[in-house]
């Protein structure tokens, strides 16, 4: 509201008060600084020149910032980076940009379990085969996505146990670095293939959400491409388990298959 009154302002004095000035000194035939061949008309019509100069560039210096920026947005949409899940693969070995999402449970132990280091052994041993499904994001835009981000990472749901032992590894921000077009990068979630599971139950599934956040390469414009894909968990045989966990849950050597992904946010 400030501003506004400024230029109200100053537009008031530049074309009605000093005009008006200049008309009133002229009137002073005392004053003689104002003896000379000019009169009101010629310094008003100086005036009105140098003015109309000054409006001129600043319209001119408008119109360039107007064409800069409209030549961006076009560069923007030209060259904007789209990110898309290409594949989910079991299997995947070239050797390109690769970030983990591991899900984990804790080895719980007790001070007086005669049994604790073996059993520590053994769940080491259990936890080091796991089951790993790669996610292939590629950019399919025309320009490369720079600041790109793995973050909000999020273990949304375990069919079998609302309060379950299950957690990411590791779930703060993963620098991806750039993509370059038509480039590729491997999000790989893996599971441990021993894990706990509620007895006498017929579907076990887990849904996981993360999200690839990034830029355009002008760094002007942010993008966010948001999965949560799920998987159904397959029980194949009992194991001895490393401690006891809840009543009704037993341990099992398992296999996961991946069901698909639902896109929950693409802009």
């Amino acid at each position: 509201m400030n501003k506004k009154y400024f230029l109200i302002t100053c537009t008031i004095i530049t074309f009605i008060v000093i005009p008006f000035l200049i008309n009133l000194i002229f009137k002073f035939r005392s004053i003689e600084l104002l003896v000379a061949e000019w009169n009101a008309g010629d310094l008003l019509s100086f005036y009105g020149s140098i003015l109309g100069s000054l409006v001129t560039l600043w319209g001119l210096n408008k119109t360039l910032d107007f064409q800069f920026e409209q030549s961006q947005q076009s560069d923007i949409i030209k060259y904007k980076p789209i990110l898309k899940l290409e594949s989910v693969l079991a299997q995947y070995n070239d050797f390109i940009a690769r970030r983990e999402i591991a899900i984990k449970f804790p080895f719980i132990s007790y001070l007086d379990d005669p049994l604790q280091e073996q059993k520590q052994i053994q769940f080491s041993k259990q936890m080091e085969k796991e089951s790993n499904f790669h996610f292939l994001v590629k950019n399919k835009g025309r320009g490369e996505a720079v600041n790109v981000i793995l973050e909000d990472i999020l273990l949304k749901e375990v069919s079998w146990d609302e309060h379950s032992h299950l957690y990411i590894a590791v779930s703060q921000k993963q620098s991806l670095d750039e993509i370059l077009v038509n480039d590729v990068v491997d999000i790989v979630i893996r599971f441990p293939e021993y894990i706990f599971l509620k007895e006498k139950q017929d579907n076990y599934t887990i849904r996981i959400e993360f999200s690839i956040k990034y830029k355009d390469m002008f760094r002007k414009s942010s993008r966010q491409l948001t999965l949560l894909s799920e998987f159904k968990v397959f029980p194949k045989s009992v194991a001895v388990p490393p401690y006891i966990y809840k009543e009704s849950f037993d341990y099992f050597n398992v296999e996961f298959s991946y069901e698909g992904t639902q896109i929950i946010v693409n802009n």
